[in-house]
């Protein structure tokens, strides 16, 4: 099939590449001049891992190609797929904009009667407003139309969203009136070659999807981080009621990670889009506020325990390893890591950072961090160090050079992800999440884990 996927950001670009190595003819559609050049160049516009040669690979089949012309990109679809951004507002709810002004590049370019996925994240009621806006374009024009158009949410992780396109748990589509079966199947068709579970409901319940995935996930980082200042306040381990509670089949151990929190583009912005869609409807959405609110939270304490260790945090430099989210990933959007800094500064720290790939957009957006090349050129000079996100590079480096290079010899485990042990041989005082120590100085269950990727 001829297939136009509309906006080239992460979603975008993840899923016209993976499109082309399944078998479309794929054109992806931008208007932003610089990242369509970047693309010419066969560099991505994000750090992804696998992205770089699987879109070079797609790109060389002829399979891939990329341009700004909608009329090009629109005239001869068989389906349109729109993966452009639905940024939050400060109210927590979605902006449309840039999904409504592809509705009316559709309606005013569409070639042939296609079938329409809305893949962006949006709130519930967003595919039928959509469709009623991209058909009143269609019948202003030429009085053509209806064209159906079918929510298909994406469920991609930064740093593993190749293999989660490829290898889904589900695919879910969501259909209003206008979509006959032979339009579901359009879609269908396009996801068949993975094997998995296709589902199809009504468009509401197919956008609340999203939001209620994202949001439960949220929820449950939230749980184990409020649970951790509960431990650390009676002398409990969390890790050991991790483990004691993850074997019971209704509740497992993922997303039971203990940190400082979450972060990236989908978690927060799905809670707060859950927030918002309840108060256009007066519902309180009291659970969900509450996910955000510990979530906030939890690098401001990390802060605080901090000033604690170090008698005030006026003058102190403190390092941090890592500023992205999540490894794998130079995405800094909501990243616990930054929300640490800004704590950290406004206590009168110095703070120094660095990342393996986030270091260029943390230095656009908060020139105030001062930058480093290694984390050893980070701690140098340093009064504490935090691992702020667990890069396996910061999870096994030398401790004693780091001791070395130190002015202090606190290191907060942010993600507990260390080895107390470890730390402790090195000479360095060990604080982390929700680990208590014991008499003995032993972390109470230090050995038991389980991990999950947020």
């Amino acid at each position: 099939m001829q297939i136009a996927v509309v906006g080239l950001g992460y979603v975008g670009l993840v899923t016209a590449t993976c499109l082309a190595r399944l078998g479309q003819d794929v054109l992806g559609l931008e208007s932003d001049r610089a990242k369509l050049a970047a693309l010419a160049d066969g560099r991505t516009p994000f750090y992804e891992p696998g992205l770089d040669g699987e879109l070079a690979a797609q790109r060389a089949s002829g399979r891939l190609r990329f341009t700004d012309d909608p009329k090009e990109a629109l005239g001869t679809a068989d389906a349109v797929l729109i993966c452009v951004g639905t940024p939050s507002a400060a109210d927590g709810r979605a902006d449309l904009g840039a999904v409504n002004a592809v509705a009316d590049a559709i309606g005013q370019h569409l070639g042939k009667r296609a079938v329409v996925a809305l893949r962006s994240t949006v709130p519930v009621g967003t595919t039928r407003s959509v469709e009623a806006r991209l058909n009143r374009a269609l019948a202003a024009r030429d009085g053509s139309g209806p064209v159906p158009v079918v929510a298909n949410p994406e469920f991609l992780r930064t740093g593993r969203a190749l293999d989660d396109f490829l290898r889904p748990s589900r695919v879910v589509l969501g259909r209003t009136e206008l979509a006959s079966d032979a339009d579901v199947d359009v879609l269908a068709a396009l996801y068949r070659p993975l094997a998995a579970p296709i589902l199809v409901f009504d468009a509401e319940s197919a956008e609340l999807v999203k939001n209620a995935a994202n949001a439960y996930l949220a929820l449950r980082i939230s749980f184990v981080n409020e649970l951790a200042q509960l431990c650390e306040a009676s002398g409990a381990s969390i890790e050991s009621v991790i483990a004691g509670i993850a074997p019971d089949p209704r509740i497992g151990g993922d997303y039971l990670r203990p940190g400082l929190g979450y972060g990236g583009s989908c978690l927060p912005k799905d809670v707060r889009s859950l927030i918002a869609q309840g108060g256009e409807r007066a519902l309180p959405m009291g659970l969900a506020r509450a996910v955000d609110q510990v979530n906030a939270q939890q690098p401001v304490g990390v802060a605080d325990r901090l000033s604690a260790a170090l008698g005030g945090l006026e003058g102190r430099r403190i390092a941090l390893l890592g500023l992205a989210f999540k490894p794998d990933t130079d995405d800094i959007r909501d990243s616990p890591a930054l929300t640490l800094a800004e704590a950290l500064r406004e206590r009168g720290a110095v703070v120094v950072g660095c990342d393996p790939q986030a270091g260029d957009r943390v230095r656009a957006l908060m020139p105030w961090i001062e930058q480093a090349a290694s984390a050893i050129e980070a701690v140098r000079g340093a009064d504490a160090a935090v691992l702020a996100t667990e890069w396996p590079a910061y999870v096994t480096l030398d401790l004693a050079a780091l001791r070395g290079a130190m002015r202090g010899d606190v290191l907060f485990d942010g993600r507990n992800a260390l080895d107390p042990g470890r730390v402790g041989a090195a000479g360095l005082r060990y604080l982390a999440v929700g680990r208590s120590a014991r008499p003995d100085g032993v972390p109470a269950g230090a050995s038991a884990a389980v991990s999950a990727d947020a």
